[in-house]
């Protein structure tokens, strides 16, 4: 009955053994995760994985389709003459300014040259846009806005991922 005490002894400091190792290897997981947040692009505020810029670009090309389409519901020509009108163009040009400084913030963040080129496109078709509606209401102005509105589009399709997953 000694030698089985013994061996039952032995293998319990091997159990021990194996759990020092787990706990050594889960402390430094954490420790390469800890420093390395302000690393690369899966780490960090500023990650694209974990939506720093890419949930900030997502965000942003969302509610420039909501303007984008309210834009178009109040620019008919029998919209202008609506109860509602000034009320309707007053909270469009409140969510212009809002993409403007939304669009500014991801342009400052922006790691990559071709995320900073596409901020920069769609920021130019918001400033034509807003310049457009601006001066609504004269000859051929409805064509114009109309004109705007879809490069407008088409430059916020450039801000978001072509991977459907990540938005």
């Amino acid at each position: 009955m000694i030698p089985s005490a013994a061996a039952a002894a032995g293998s319990g400091s091997h159990t021990w053994l194996w759990i020092l190792i787990a706990v050594v290897v889960v402390v430094a997981v954490v420790a390469v995760v800890l420093a390395g947040r302000g690393f690369g692009p899966f780490f960090g505020r500023r990650s694209v994985v974990l939506g720093g810029w890419l949930g900030g670009a997502i965000d942003a090309y969302k509610k420039g389709l909501a303007l984008h389409e309210a834009i178009r519901d109040a620019s008919p020509p029998d919209a202008a003459a609506a109860v509602d009108s000034a009320a309707r163009w007053g909270g469009i040009e409140r969510g212009i300014a809002d993409l403007d400084r939304r669009l500014h913030v991801l342009h400052d963040t922006a790691a990559d040259p071709e995320d900073r080129a596409a901020v920069n496109e769609a920021l130019g078709s918001l400033h034509q846009l807003r310049a457009a509606i601006g001066a609504r209401g004269g000859t051929g102005q409805a064509q114009v806005i109309e004109a705007r509105l879809d490069a407008f589009e088409k430059s916020l399709r450039r801000l978001r991922p072509p991977e459907r997953h990540l938005w």
